[in-house]
């Protein structure tokens, strides 16, 4: 038997040997770190070409762990200069690896103490690119402590200024790091066990921006006045949209060239914050790449449910039957085998299957158990209408619909003779005490992978097979069947769950039914795939019941509409939402006000996101700041939609000539990364519309903030053209609810219907409670700065019981548009 002793003393030779080898032959070094980099990780770079061969070249990459340079020496192709923060440099041992490794780097100091050695340091980073190497840099200058990128200092813009010569900029990111041993993700650093054994980690570097020469001064005289197609610039900025000669991942950064008047021109280098977004379009890029190797929602799920730790913890607590009922994590996993087992010989040949059923364990049931079947679930919208519904079955496809006889009694359900029904009631009553038996045995004695692999053969299930067809709200149009992939879904809630840190052991209230987008990834899946518990309750109207419900249960996450946070100041206890951590709200904007109202009651401030069906649904969310050792890490900007998730990026594009636009300038907003649908169900021509490049064209009018903040500033379709001029109806709309200072309430809302004369004129339907109040608030409306073109005639309003709202609270704007039309008509 071997001494212990000995393989201790042969690990020291051999790594004293090693070091002594890479220290006489440093060109040892770079294959002994890509063996210790494979060794530990399943290591793999992309596009490694896309970095030049010679010159100079910066790589700009994003910041979560303390061996993010070490990767990216080990993955770039050439030889590397590190750019390093002083307070870094004060490790001894990262000091003297560098120097052992005899590398390169330049020290950055601390701009508060020492200002001249910043200048010099920046002057050293120049001086290296003008003599064509490859500088590393990481520009936050500090590791995130959220998972998102922070915003990049302006040192980029200075670097660029000081060369002389051609330079290329490569956006870079690395993935699979975050909540690593040595990220600050899920604990403190080198304080918690590895979550896996050789986890995945990917580096891939983006299409470089080339940064030209700076221009030499031009002859006195011969400034701007003298060039034959000035441009004027952007936001003061002196960038401009029609010199392209800077590509970037496919797409066109503004020229770098500014132009200067009187004796010469400016050089202005892309500003740091496009570069932050170039970067960004690199993660989505790798994103994408990576969402090849994700274990799909599915296969995730019988994996945590059988862990044999978990099996009898609580997995869902029911209210959809009038009364709670909670299931283990057992007995979730046991009654999907057992629905699954029923299903498979009544679903046969239909690959698309109808779900009718309120949110709740049913419905969840349902869904996991068409997923196993390898088949696509259609969660039907039951407070659509009739015709809705016969127009999704149709378009679906759907030849049959699971449902509960208890539900249909109560939301009866109306198909074609054609359409079979297919009872949950029946499923249970079917499975015998020794089936149920046999199950749980399997589930008890069997390892998680061996139910995936062996028992169920989930494998055979590839990312781009559909998992569910959402269909839209319908609030512009007639529905549109969204075609969602394991993809689509399984990145989107690998990247909420890093975004909200949902962790094990938290309480989720789900409150959103299934049929809408959010409730089916983030209320079904999410709670099913981290593990955690989910209370479910099918109405989210009935603000009492949901206060007891979050109180009783002691929620920590929540989803949630602005209209539905009304309800719950006026009905619920001051302690119903005590124990919230986080309450996202969508769907429609969340005023300020309405925050400061909720956590002025309920000691929480609810949050907002952004999502649309089309993308899975979410693509960005504020979250709370971070403040460590006086180091604030922004997360929430009020009046925003928050940063993109992890693996998304968007973009304000020309929206007519769909050309990218630069950071602050307002366009029509696209998102891109694995969330990006399948396209419209039968629909390629209406797909083509609006994806492009896997660039997803969400319709809404916003612009991105310097610290990466959406702000949206309305939908492109709520516009109207009267006489030539284009009027923001949602910014009409808000205005006249601020006048009237409603306190968030929705009393009025602005249309637009044809006008034979102008176009088009503006109608307001409006509750009836503020007629004495419509004559004041029109002549009003011009001194907040309202243009007299945007207000209003008061024989263009007309009262209505109530406002045209969707399920989710949201504004219904085809119902809007065809009552505005009906009523203006004098029909």
């Amino acid at each position: 038997m071997t001494d212990p002793a000995d393989v201790a003393l042969a690990l020291v030779a051999v790594l004293v040997l090693g070091g002594a080898l890479t220290w006489a032959l440093p060109s040892l070094l770079h294959p002994v770190l890509w063996l210790v980099a494979n060794g530990l990780y399943r290591f793999t770079v992309y596009h490694r070409s896309r970095v030049p061969a010679q010159g100079g070249v910066l790589v700009i990459s994003n910041h979560v762990s303390y061996v993010d340079w070490l990767l990216l020496w080990v993955a770039c192709p050439r030889p590397v200069t590190f750019v390093l923060w002083g307070r870094y440099y004060r490790n001894p041992i990262l000091r003297f690896f560098l120097s052992w490794a005899r590398r390169n780097t330049v020290r950055v100091a601390d701009r508060t103490t020492h200002p001249h050695a910043v200048n010099s340091s920046l002057k050293q980073i120049a001086a290296a690119l003008d003599a064509g190497r490859v500088v590393v840099m990481f520009p936050e200058g500090a590791l995130t402590r959220t998972g998102n990128m922070l915003p990049f200092g302006r040192g980029i813009e200075r670097i660029l200024k000081l060369v002389t010569t051609d330079v290329a900029v490569v956006p870079t990111c690395t993935t699979g790091l975050w909540n690593g041993f040595f990220s600050h993700g899920a604990g403190r650093i080198l304080w918690k066990w590895p979550k896996a054994f050789r986890p995945r980690v990917s580096v891939l570097f983006g299409e470089a921006i080339k940064v030209p020469t700076p221009p030499a001064p031009l002859p006195e005289g011969k400034g701007v006045e003298n060039n034959p197609s000035p441009t004027p610039p952007l936001n003061g900025e002196g960038l401009n949209t029609e010199d392209r000669s800077a590509p970037v991942l496919g797409s066109a950064l503004p020229s770098f060239l500014g132009k200067g008047g009187g004796g010469g021109s400016a050089f202005l280098p892309p500003p740091a914050a496009d570069i932050r977004l170039a970067v960004q379009e690199a993660t989505a890029e790798l994103s994408i790449l990576e969402s090849d190797h994700l274990l799909l929602v599915h296969r995730r799920f019988v994996r945590v449910a059988s862990k044999l730790r978990r099996l009898f913890r609580p997995a869902i607590v029911d209210y959809s039957g009038g009364s709670a009922r909670t299931l283990t994590w057992a007995k979730v996993l046991v009654g999907v085998l057992c629905v699954t087992r029923f299903l498979r010989s009544r679903v046969c040949e239909a690959q698309n299957v109808g779900i009718w059923l309120p949110t709740g364990l049913g419905s969840a049931l349902a869904n996991m158990s068409v997923a196993f079947l390898g088949k696509t679930s259609v969660n039907l919208n039951y407070t659509a209408g009739t015709a809705a519904v016969r127009s999704a079955v149709k378009q679906a496809g759907v030849r049959v619909v699971i449902t509960a006889k208890k539900f249909t009694a109560r939301m009866p359900l109306d198909l074609p003779g054609d359409v079979q029904l297919i009872y949950l009631e029946d499923a249970l009553e079917s499975v015998t005490k020794w089936q149920r038996i046999r199950t749980f045995l399997l589930v008890l004695l069997l390892p998680g992978w061996a139910i995936d692999y062996f028992l169920l053969g989930l494998s055979k299930h590839r990312p781009d097979d559909v998992l569910t067809i959402v269909f839209s709200s319908g609030s512009t149009g007639e529905p549109k069947g969204v075609v969602l992939t394991h993809r689509n879904i399984t990145a989107n809630t690998d990247a909420s769950r890093r975004t909200l840190e949902v962790a094990p052991g938290e309480t989720l209230f789900g409150i959103l039914p299934f049929f809408h987008s959010f409730g089916y990834t983030v209320c079904m899946w999410l709670p099913m795939t981290v593990p955690c518990t989910a209370v479910y309750f099918p109405d989210p109207r009935q603000a009492k019941e949901v206060g007891d419900i979050a109180r009783t249960y002691r929620a920590t996450v929540m989803a949630a509409t602005a209209t539905f946070l009304r309800f719950y100041i006026r009905r619920c206890g001051p302690d119903d939402f005590r124990t919230l951590r986080l309450i996202i709200c969508g769907a429609e904007k969340l005023p300020v006000k309405l925050q400061d109202e909720f956590r002025a009651k309920f000691g929480v401030l609810p949050l907002e996101g952004y999502g649309c069906t089309e993308l899975s649904p979410v693509v960005s969310c504020n979250m709370p700041d971070v403040n460590v050792g006086g180091l604030l890490q922004q997360r929430n900007s009020r009046g925003t939609v928050g940063q993109p998730i992890f693996g998304v990026c968007t973009k304000a594009f020309d929206p007519n000539t769909m050309e990218p636009l630069p950071i602050g300038a307002e366009g029509v907003l696209c998102s891109k990364g694995p969330n990006v649908m399948a396209g419209y169900l039968k629909q390629p021509e209406k797909t083509a519309l609006v994806v492009r490049d896997g660039w997803y064209n969400t319709g809404d009018a916003g612009l991105i903030e310097p610290e990466g903040f959406i702000r949206i500033t309305g939908r492109l379709s709520r516009f109207a053209k009267i006489a030539g001029e284009m009027i923001p109806l949602e910014r009409l709309d808000d205005e006249m609810h601020d006048a009237l200072a409603t306190g968030g309430d929705r009393v009025l809302a602005v249309a637009a219907v044809p006008d034979e004369k102008r176009g088009e004129r503006l109608v307001v339907l409006y509750l009836p409670e503020i007629e004495t109040k419509l004559s004041d608030l029109l002549t009003a409306l011009p001194k907040r700065g309202i243009p007299n073109l945007w207000v209003p005639d008061r024989r263009d309003c007309y009262p209505v019981d109530v406002m045209p709202v969707l399920g989710t609270g949201k504004l219904d704007l085809k119902k809007l548009g065809d009552l505005a039309k009906h009523l203006a008509s004098g029909a």
